[in-house]
């Protein structure tokens, strides 16, 4: 077949990069609501629940859960569903009180590790374009943006998500996953730095946009979008850090 033309190539860095720009949605406006929907159901919702406590938002506008299973696309349909049914019951006039009847924002928290090496990945992507849902994924897989917290890194060793995760438990010195009490502990100080992690997975996203490293870059994570609208959501002197970007 021979190598590909020049212009072929410019063309497909093109289309990678306008695919990875609709990948990266606005941030919040001040009382924005948000449904996040998790591929873990321990690690994540622990995760996303301790920074809404940190956040001082409320559970009612910020709703965390997992999806009805792992696999990615099931994830963006949990949150498409989640969504359906709210509508559903907002238009009987059965929504609970305290409940919202829409979110302002729908985000779907998944890892890229085996939708990657199987093949699917444009299939997710595609399926969160058409469900409107967003997506905050992490290439290999979550532990990488957990990892950001502690150190800023671009190893070329995080292979798979079980590489990651082994990476960031050497790093945090203990256990974290065994069940939700020890996610919740091992949790406890790393949420603070999160701001330390936007930061880093900002200068992760520079090294790969300036090396025009194919969408999703490994290692990468656009978690840090998601949590920059929660921050973005507060009123302006209550945000933790500037984190709109143009």
């Amino acid at each position: 077949m021979g190598d590909k033309p020049p212009w072929y190539k410019a063309k497909e860095l093109s289309l990678e990069r306008k695919a990875a720009a609709a990948l990266r949605p606005a941030c919040a406006s001040p009382g924005d609501s948000f449904l996040i929907v998790t591929e873990g159901t321990v690690t994540e919702p622990v995760y996303f629940e301790l920074l809404r406590e940190s956040l001082q938002l409320s559970t009612v506008t910020v709703k965390v859960m997992p999806g009805q299973h792992s696999d990615p696309r099931h994830v963006i349909q949990s949150a498409a569903d989640e969504v359906k049914s709210l509508t559903r019951r907002a238009k009987r006039k059965k929504i609970a009180a305290g409940e919202l009847e829409t979110f302002d924002h729908v985000w779907a928290v998944i890892d890229t590790d085996v939708a990657i090496r199987q093949g699917f990945w444009n299939d997710v992507v595609q399926k969160a374009r058409d469900l409107n849902v967003k997506l905050a994924h992490s290439t290999p897989c979550f532990e990488y943006w957990l990892l950001l917290h502690l150190r800023m890194t671009i190893p070329g060793n995080l292979v798979n998500g079980d590489a990651a995760k082994r990476a960031f438990r050497e790093e945090l010195g203990r256990d974290y996953s065994t069940n939700r009490k020890i996610t919740e502990e091992a949790f406890a100080s790393l949420i603070s730095e999160w701001p330390a992690a936007v930061k880093n997975a900002r200068k992760v996203r520079q090294h790969h946009e300036a090396g025009r490293t194919p969408s999703p870059a490994d290692p990468s994570t656009e978690v840090d979008r998601i949590v920059c609208a929660m921050n973005d959501s507060l009123p302006p002197h209550l945000r933790k850090i500037p984190c709109r970007e143009a």
